[in-house]
């Protein structure tokens, strides 16, 4: 795969898989509460904005509790589905400008953690993925609460659904800033 995002979620997917390297995850009820999703303003065909030829189909599974199916077009053999869902970041009524992003596939429960910024007008989203060591850093420090298991190829880390862990990971440390993967709708 030639575009960061589609490289993120086939890592995701392998990790989960393989269990082969470092990786975060968090159960579904991770975050404040849903992002209530639009279907007009997610459904259909989005591209990173580096490789407009790679195109990612998104479909709103359940818009009430904010689940997308994600799937990559246009491959020869079938495609992994995922699923994404949007969970608010800070609590309160209006939407958050940033929220989290739990992707997974059907393969296993927990989802792999990322921060995502939407454009408001449906045009164009950015994602960004989760510093694992500072995560286990962390955990290890009881500034967050789940639970670390060292492996020869990293860090597996399970964060749990709890209000502090999702205010603390708002924090900058824990974020991958200067690669975010930009989506723009096709």
């Amino acid at each position: 795969m030639k575009t960061i995002f589609l490289r993120v979620c086939l890592s995701l997917a392998l990790s989960m898989v393989l269990c082969a390297c470092p990786e975060t995850t968090v159960p579904d009820g991770f975050g404040a509460a849903p992002v209530r999703l639009k279907p007009a303003e997610w459904e259909g065909t989005w591209s990173p904005v580096d490789e407009p030829e790679e195109k990612l189909s998104l479909k709103v599974l359940d818009a009430e509790q904010g689940v997308l199916e994600l799937k990559e077009q246009g491959e020869a053999e079938p495609s992994e589905t995922f699923t994404l869902t949007l969970r608010q970041s800070v609590d309160g009524k209006n939407q958050p400008q940033v929220c989290f992003a739990i992707l997974k596939n059907a393969k296993n429960p927990a989802g792999g953690l990322h921060l995502l910024r939407v454009d408001g007008r449906g045009r164009s989203f950015l994602l960004w993925s989760i510093n694992h060591q500072e995560v286990s850093a962390a955990l290890r420090a009881g500034e967050l609460k789940g639970k670390v298991t060292a492996d020869k190829d990293g860090d597996h880390n399970q964060l749990a659904a709890e209000a502090a862990n999702a205010s603390a990971l708002l924090a900058p440390r824990f974020w991958n800033w200067t690669n975010p993967s930009v989506m723009m709708r096709r």
